[in-house]
């Protein structure tokens, strides 16, 4: 399996839709939050209620879990136990580090992590362009500023994805990483 760790806006939600045209696989996880006007339902994510969330968390569906409070309430993440334990090397989801540690701690096989760096000025120019909440976009920022410390430390790759980086560009060095 591999897994993409990145702050708000780094680019990996575009990255990961890259490498499933290249013929990899993605692991899609689930969300209480509202989708935006760019995203899919069961594409982006698994759009869910929160009590439709609450009930799988009662009925252990998920092998990870989340809660963040945001300026909108409290918004759930989640990734099943099945998708995980059915991944095969070529599956690819999205992670944030706290996730990452629990899901190496229940992983039989060591998965192969990449985090996609963006800058905070290319986090908040791409926050603007995507119209997210003033509000919310600052909170996420602060919030990664914290839970991404030291996370070069415990990944396998680091990819760059800046503004003014041609995405092909970050997708080609992935995927000569992933075939060395």
């Amino acid at each position: 399996m591999i897994i993409l760790i990145g702050k708000t806006a780094s680019g990996k939600t575009l990255i990961r839709e890259e490498l499933i045209k290249k013929g990899y696989s993605g692991i899609i996880t689930y969300t209480s939050r509202p989708i935006r006007k760019c995203e899919k339902q069961d594409v982006t994510y698994h759009f869910i209620s929160e009590d439709e969330f609450k009930q799988k968390i009662d009925n252990n569906f998920f092998a990870v879990y989340k809660t963040y409070d945001t300026v909108f309430g409290k918004w759930y993440y989640g990734s099943s136990l099945e998708d995980l334990e059915n991944a095969s090397e070529k599956s690819i989801i999205i992670l944030t580090p706290d996730e990452y540690r629990d899901v190496v701690g229940i992983l039989s096989k060591k998965p192969t992590s990449i985090y996609i760096y963006a800058n905070n000025s290319t986090i908040k120019k791409r926050l603007k362009k995507r119209g997210d909440n003033k509000e919310e976009a600052k909170r996420r920022i602060e919030h990664d500023n914290k839970d991404f410390k030291d996370v070069e430390n415990m990944v396998d790759k680091i990819v760059y994805n800046n503004d003014g980086t041609d995405i092909n560009d970050v997708v080609d060095k992935i995927l000569k990483y992933l075939e060395e």
